[in-house]
């Protein structure tokens, strides 16, 4: 026969369990979800496909799509200029495949400042993006606390912690050029801590030459040949964040592939993320503030009439 302090106890063990999943579900309830994360295309030259659930789109200039699980291809003598919505600029080189696994963002700040090229992103971002061949060059905006930014390749990830870089990846080897900033790149399951980059080294990364055993990773100065590549990939990133800001508005229609700044279009298959967020990101195209003025000139003012 069980003792009373004993049934007492078995009580107030279930009293409790119940009140922590209580108090859980309610932090859950409170918890507002984030916007669906966007991309705007910046500038493309050439031809690239862009598939967005079960869609696949030809990009065009000024356009804004869903990022989370979107997959982006170019052709032979084709780029692109890509902006996130956390403000990071993106340049995607010829003959390149990226595939935005994750891209995830909090709701905008109240006090975000909706600027051109902002120093900061507007609000907390979780992405995971895989690099499965080509190159991109990236430029990024101050990360917040909390956020977090990893590349994969099929020999490396790298985790980056902002500034400007330039990813190549090909099935023999994978290149990693940092010009600015901090990361860290990883080369195998082994590499718990990873290898620290800094400013103007390149990392490597080839498979062993033992089938089985993890890559092997190289740290070595940028090539000279390669810094005016790296500056002109990573400068046309940084270019594009100039080109569009973002705002956070009330939630008025899911968009797949949509014109910046109008929401609506088809809903996206697979947008787990922010399909119930009561708000929306919207791109807005930046226009100069002064445009030129035409000035007109009199015939009779003309120098010899």
């Amino acid at each position: 026969m069980k003792s009373y302090p004993f049934r007492l106890l078995l009580v107030s063990a279930l009293a409790f369990m119940v009140g922590a999943s209580s108090a859980m579900a309610q932090r859950q309830l409170g918890k507002k979800k984030g916007p669906i994360s966007k991309l705007y295309v910046a500038e493309t030259k050439g031809v690239t496909e862009i598939q967005n659930g079960d869609k696949i789109y030809t990009v065009r200039q000024a356009t804004a799509f869903d990022a989370p699980g979107t997959v982006i291809e170019t052709k032979a003598d084709s780029h692109d200029t890509l902006v996130y919505s956390n403000g990071t600029g993106m340049y995607v080189d010829e003959s390149t495949r990226l595939e935005i696994n994750r891209f995830n963002q909090e709701p905008f700040r109240a006090n975000h400042n909706n600027q051109l090229d902002s120093p900061y992103e507007p609000s907390v971002s979780q992405s995971d993006v895989f690099l499965s061949h080509g190159a991109v060059g990236i430029c990024t905006s101050q990360l917040l606390s909390g956020s977090a930014m990893l590349y994969t390749t099929p020999l490396a990830s790298i985790n980056i912690r902002g500034g400007r870089l330039v990813i190549e990846s090909s099935p023999t080897e994978t290149t990693v050029d940092l010009l600015e900033g901090d990361l860290t790149v990883r080369h195998g399951e082994k590499d718990i801590g990873g290898q620290i980059l800094r400013p103007g080294e390149r990392a490597t990364i080839r498979p062993a030459a033992v089938p089985g055993q993890d890559p092997v990773i190289t740290i070595e100065p940028i090539p000279k040949e390669s810094v005016s590549r790296d500056d002109d990939r990573t400068a046309m990133a940084c270019n594009a964040r100039k080109s569009v800001t973002f705002e956070s508005i009330e939630k008025l229609a899911d968009a797949g592939l949509e014109q910046a700044g109008t929401p609506g279009g088809p809903a996206a298959q697979g947008e787990a993320a922010g399909a119930d967020a009561p708000q929306a990101i919207v791109a807005k195209p930046t226009v100069p503030q002064n445009p030129p003025t035409n000035i007109v000139v009199s015939p009779d003012r003309l120098p010899g009439t």
